[in-house]
């Protein structure tokens, strides 16, 4: 009897007092996404931004990666630095260094690499990363780079970040194409802007694609579950309010990548 005490006491203590909060990391049962690495709780891309939402339970990371013209890979959503930085210029058109002078606007913090990134992430097994491939632009990015970056890409990713903690995803079908070639065992999604069709549903599947991303506010039920019905995961863009978030666990998205992933925490509380 003692030791059934004893037992169930030792039972109750590490749920009680457990350090890990197991159900952080979700929202209503789905994965919760930090959408640029939660841009509207702090600097947009940065690793700091990440450790604060780490910090508060959030396990899953949405991020931007650009090459800088001296074959760096940065943090950044857009190619002109101007509206997040105090600096200017393009990214592509400038060096680490030069990249590295500015300074985010609301924290002072530095433009990352993605190699700082990665370092952070390093001993955390249980985080999922997406590193969106920022290479739309074929003028900035033309056929003959997209094999480079996303090679640069890969090798980083693979080298520091734990397997299984990291997937590709993108815009630019060319980009999906060369990851998919460089390892078909990648995990890569496909984002579009526009309201997604079947010819979407059959152009991520024939880039090797495991999950598709499409716009919350013209994308049908109908549609959601023919993506669903196809193999394909279904993922609802933009998350910003908890509205949208009940959306899309309503028609079964498989992640919930949003811009106030810590209000989502408290909200699915």
């Amino acid at each position: 009897m003692t030791f059934c005490i004893r037992f169930i006491s030792l039972i109750v203590s590490f749920f009680l007092f457990s350090p890990h909060v197991a159900t952080a990391k979700d929202y209503k049962g789905v994965k919760l996404i930090a959408h640029r690495g939660a841009g509207h709780e702090f600097d947009e891309n940065t690793v700091e931004g990440c450790q604060q939402s780490y910090s508060r339970g959030i396990l899953g990371y949405e991020l931007d990666v650009r090459r800088t013209r001296d074959g760096h890979l940065v943090l950044m959503h857009d190619a002109d630095t101007s509206r997040t930085t105090d600096g200017s210029g393009r990214i592509e058109e400038l060096t680490l260094a030069e990249i590295q002078k500015f300074r985010l606007k609301k924290s002072g913090v530095r433009v990352p690499t993605l190699e700082e990134l990665c370092r952070f992430f390093q001993d955390k097994p249980e985080v999922y990363l997406m590193l969106e491939m920022k290479t739309s632009e074929k003028a900035t990015y033309p056929d003959e780079v997209i094999e480079t970056y996303c090679q640069q890409l890969y090798d980083t990713a693979k080298k520091l970040l734990p397997p299984g903690t990291y997937c590709f995803i993108s815009f630019d079908e060319r980009a999906l194409d060369a990851m998919h070639k460089i390892d078909p065992e990648n995990f890569t999604g496909y984002l579009t802007a526009t309201a997604p069709t079947e010819k979407t549903i059959t152009s991520a599947l024939a880039l090797g694609c495991k999950r598709l991303s499409v716009p919350i506010k013209s994308t049908t039920q109908e549609m959601a579950n023919q993506i669903k019905a196809s193999g394909l995961q279904l993922s609802l863009w933009p998350i910003r309010t908890g509205e949208d978030a009940d959306h899309a666990v309503a028609w079964g998205a498989s992640i919930i990548c949003s811009d106030i992933p810590s209000e989502l925490l408290e909200r699915g509380k």
